[in-house]
């Protein structure tokens, strides 16, 4: 489809790559090759989703990551132009001389829809005038080189070369055994045969994946959530069941409704400090999610993450500490906790369940790294992976209470927001007339960037949802976010307001 001089578009409906996605990679190719040049100005959302017969947020989405790849600009007033040019691929001139492929790539490919989510996450790539509120991500600033440094030096001189060898594809003895002793203060009776040693959350949900759900059998899922969980269980021709997420997590009452009837293979849920909306479940609640899963023989995946991540409030005991069925598959990682370019997690499950998973992991990874795996564990033995907690919680409370009070500060009075006891951000409820994905380009002119709660929801999107992480920005420039965040809200209100009334008195004036 041709809209504009130069601007052609041909989707693909029946492809798995999501229509967003599509229109994106096209005016990124358009771009490239020179069709659209810097300056050129770009249809409208209204006007090219009308063009194209789509949803205006799925233009939305696609100038979205447009925008967020530096090759687009949104000016109040003026439109949507290109700035900049995709950066070359390796080879430069060489790469420019050489032959073009016989190979079809683009038809011998199998469709794979991109993961926005992963892509913003895999290195910070804002421009560093940009106050970003969008990574729930450990502060760089606070991790301890020196002693981490002294603790893989101590793993090194202690086994040298054996770890730069292979290792076990279960994990190091040693880190299992440590975890093993966490897990118990935790509350968690388990011996070291009962943990795998992965690389991360996300290599362990796609391993339980793998095991547990066969094409066409669904899963129970939070809505909204961990985008990385939408990622592994909403594809693969695997179905999925969405439960709505309360003030005090899960919503178990429409959850059994779902378990009596229907026959999901498993539950994943958050349930310390749940992300995206940071509301945690309370005892009684937790008691009873273990009751039904047991009723209904329904295995729960339990991802506790964030649970160290605790500022106030009393401390609550893992799923898996409360498990008397052995049906918690418990999941966690050091990446929020302590360093995420890592890559050690671990999962905690019946010795029957890990000799599956580790039999499917052997087959894609064989093991993490072993020095990795001997750094953090010396790391945590040394007592100071505790002592790093304790530093981070310190700033991190001290990081959340500034976002809350600039929201109260700067927010219009028609936008909600909770007070999460620990994790990483706070979820906004905004006006339903505001779209945060719309919001988020005019924030970006200036210079704030943050999550669209969209990005959360495998279904019924709330498109006036946004999470604001506190974590990696200190005090001062977090007010200064906000502020101009609540600007530019506080602006589109205004102007939502006004076309409100200008429909209302249009309608009342039809009537009469």
């Amino acid at each position: 489809m041709r809209v504009g001089e130069n601007v052609i578009f041909a989707l693909n409906r029946e492809s798995r790559i999501p229509l967003y996605s599509q229109i994106a990679t096209q005016v990124r190719e358009m771009i490239g090759s020179g069709a659209l040049k810097i300056g050129d100005r770009l249809p409208a959302n209204r006007e090219l989703a009308k063009s194209l017969g789509v949803n205006r947020s799925t233009v939305t989405t696609a100038y979205e990551e447009l925008l967020a790849d530096g090759l687009i600009t949104s000016r109040v007033g003026s439109g949507t132009f290109v700035c900049g040019v995709p950066s070359p691929r390796a080879g430069g001139a060489d790469h420019e001389r050489r032959r073009p492929s016989p190979l079809p790539w683009g038809a011998l490919l199998a469709d794979q829809p991109r993961d926005e989510w992963l892509s913003g996450m895999i290195g910070d790539q804002s421009p560093q005038d940009i106050f970003s509120l969008a990574y729930a991500l450990p502060a760089s600033e606070l991790f301890p080189l020196d002693d981490f440094r002294r603790s893989v030096d101590r793993a090194l001189r202690r086994e040298g070369r054996g770890l730069l060898q292979l290792g076990a594809s279960d994990g190091y003895a040693p880190l299992q055994q440590y975890l093993a002793s966490y897990m118990t203060r935790a509350g968690v009776t388990v011996e070291p045969g009962e943990i795998l040693i992965t690389n991360g959350c996300q290599q362990s949900l796609d391993l339980i994946r793998q095991i547990l759900v066969r094409p066409g059998e669904e899963v129970v899922l939070e809505n909204p959530t961990y985008p990385g969980a939408i990622s592994v269980f909403c594809g693969h021709q695997s179905k999925y069941v969405s439960v709505q997420v309360g003030e005090n997590g899960l919503d178990l009452d429409i959850l059994e409704d779902v378990l009596a009837q229907r026959r999901p293979k498993l539950i994943y849920l958050v349930p310390s400090f749940h992300n995206p909306t940071g509301v945690t479940m309370n005892l009684s609640s937790r008691r009873r999610l273990i009751e039904l899963a047991a009723r209904y023989r329904v295995p729960i995946i339990e991802d506790d993450i964030y649970r160290e991540l605790r500022y106030d409030g009393a401390a609550l005991p893992p799923l898996k500490a409360l498990d008397e069925y052995g049906l918690v598959i418990y999941i966690n990682s050091f990446s929020k906790i302590g360093f995420p370019g890592l890559r050690v997690g671990w999962i905690v499950a019946p010795r029957i369940v890990i000799d599956y998973l580790h039999a499917v992991k052997q087959r894609t990874d064989l093991h993490v790294g072993l020095l990795s795996q001997a750094a953090i564990c010396d790391f945590a033995r040394h007592g100071l992976l505790t002592k790093h907690i304790n530093r981070c919680k310190k700033v991190y409370s001290q990081r959340r209470d500034a976002m809350l009070e600039a929201l109260e500060r700067y927010f219009p009075d028609e936008a909600v927001w909770n007070r999460p006891e620990g994790g990483m951000a706070v979820w906004v409820k905004l006006p339903e007339s505001l779209n945060a994905g719309q919001i988020l380009l005019q924030a970006i002119e200036q210079r704030v960037a943050f999550s669209p709660g969209a990005r959360f929801y495998s279904c019924a999107t709330r498109p006036n949802t946004l999470r604001l992480a506190f974590t990696m920005a200190n005090p001062s420039s977090i007010e200064e976010a906000v502020k101009r965040l609540g600007a530019v809200i506080k602006a589109r209100l205004v102007t939502s307001k006004k076309q409100h009334d200008f429909s209302h008195k249009a309608a009342v004036k039809a009537l009469v």
